[in-house]
């Protein structure tokens, strides 16, 4: 397996078990700041408080305008008609599946999820949803990422022209949402994706999905992202071009990596979290995960960090640390011992503290609170298929 599109549907749960501290090279922010751990930084027994419960399948956070806390939902399975859902299983068991229109954004600030967006293309993919993944708020502006590009939509009879036709302009879109009754395409990074794999072969042969799936605003404007099949790291500017500025290896100990998250640091620098391919599992499954540093002034692409689980979201703390949301605690696919994600807190001195541990369920996405703390979205999706059919059971939760 490939790709994110195909892997990221079997994401699994866990707790990472504590890891010893590598300290960041001399170019990333460990260097920038103040060496020491400092005010904000959180303790292993820091309190893990669910805000909010209730979301469907939810991915990103970010602090919208006033304040509000803000998270994108992938959706529930589209109550499409048979004809447009193809269940059969292939070789490629976890291509795209089932389509419709059940991604939404919900403001949780009180609480209790209060879709400001609704009807956002969505994909029903074995028991995980996709959809708009990316979610951020920058200069007066609300985003969501969505995933796809038009060129993989299905062509094949099952997906009627009447949906297709519906999903085609907004699938692997960077789409402004800030009137929900008008979103307005601002950028077209699927479709940019898709072109740049079919013409550089290389960092994903025989492979032409491509699955928009993290943004972070860029200082002065715009975006970076990630693409989570195309496996790429892109620009996106003021304007809506779309750059695509480096590709990450292939290369992992059972199957290929992909990126899942992106976060601009002090420094300028840009971090992006991998999560690993199918058969990192057991041992050295759990620490088989990187963070990369890429230095958009001189196009250097390094790793920065090493000994994660499957990393689904990052970023960094009010205090400069750097936080990892991981996924499981045994590696990709989860093992029947997994006990539940965490996220790894990573101070300026180095110094790894694990936060959550036994307390959360599919963690996801990462961000940071004003006051030094933190929240992450929780229970993003269920494993193994058949462990629930009920898709609200998602939360929010608060550390610190």
């Amino acid at each position: 397996m490939r790709r994110l599109a195909r892997c990221r549907m079997l994401l699994a749960a866990a707790a990472a078990t504590t890891l010893a501290g590598v300290a960041a090279g001399s170019s990333g922010p460990v260097a920038a700041a103040d060496h020491g751990r400092g005010s904000g930084t959180l303790d292993k027994n820091a309190e893990v408080e669910v805000i909010a419960e209730g979301l469907y399948s939810p991915r990103s956070l970010t602090w919208g305008p006033g304040g509000r806390l803000l998270v994108s939902e992938t959706g529930t399975p589209p109550l499409t008609a048979p004809s447009e859902c193809n269940m059969v299983s292939e070789e490629i068991v976890f291509e795209m599946k089932c389509f419709g229109h059940t991604g939404s954004v919900a403001d949780i600030t009180n609480g209790e999820p209060k879709r400001i967006v609704e009807n956002l293309p969505s994909a029903l993919n074995l028991q995980d949803m996709i959809g708009p993944n990316g979610l951020a708020y920058s200069q007066g502006r609300l985003y969501t990422l969505q995933a796809g590009s038009p060129q993989s939509l299905p062509t094949d009879a099952w997906l009627s022209d009447g949906l297709r036709n519906k999903l085609k302009p907004y699938v692997g879109t960077l789409l402004d949402v800030t009137d929900p009754k008008k979103p307005r395409v601002a950028a077209r990074p699927g479709a940019a994706d898709y072109e740049y794999i079919n013409e550089n072969p290389d960092p994903t042969p025989d492979f032409d999905v491509t699955n928009p799936y993290s943004l972070t605003p860029k200082k002065g404007g715009g975006f970076y992202y990630v693409d989570a099949a195309a496996n790429v790291l892109g620009e996106i500017d003021r304007w809506g071009n779309v750059e695509i500025l480096t590709s990450f290896p292939l290369s992992q100990a059972g199957s290929d990596a992909v990126p899942t998250c992106v976060a601009q640091g002090p420094d300028r620098a840009v971090y992006v979290g991998e999560l690993t391919g199918h058969g990192n599992t057991g041992e050295e499954g759990a620490k088989a995960a990187k963070v990369y540093r890429y230095e958009p002034w001189s196009g250097d692409l390094e790793v920065w960090q090493r000994g994660f689980s499957a990393i689904t979201g990052c970023g960094f703390g009010k205090n400069g640390d750097f936080y990892v949301t991981q996924f499981t605690s045994t590696g990709f696919l989860p093992s029947p011992d997994d006990d539940g994600g965490s996220v790894i807190q990573i101070g300026r001195d180095g110094t790894r503290t694990e936060l959550g541990k036994g307390k959360l369920f599919f963690p996801h996405g990462f961000l940071a609170g004003p006051d030094g703390s933190i929240y992450v979205t929780n229970k993003s999706l269920w494993w193994p298929p058949g462990t629930t059919g009920d898709w609200d059971k998602g939360e929010v939760v608060k550390i610190g």
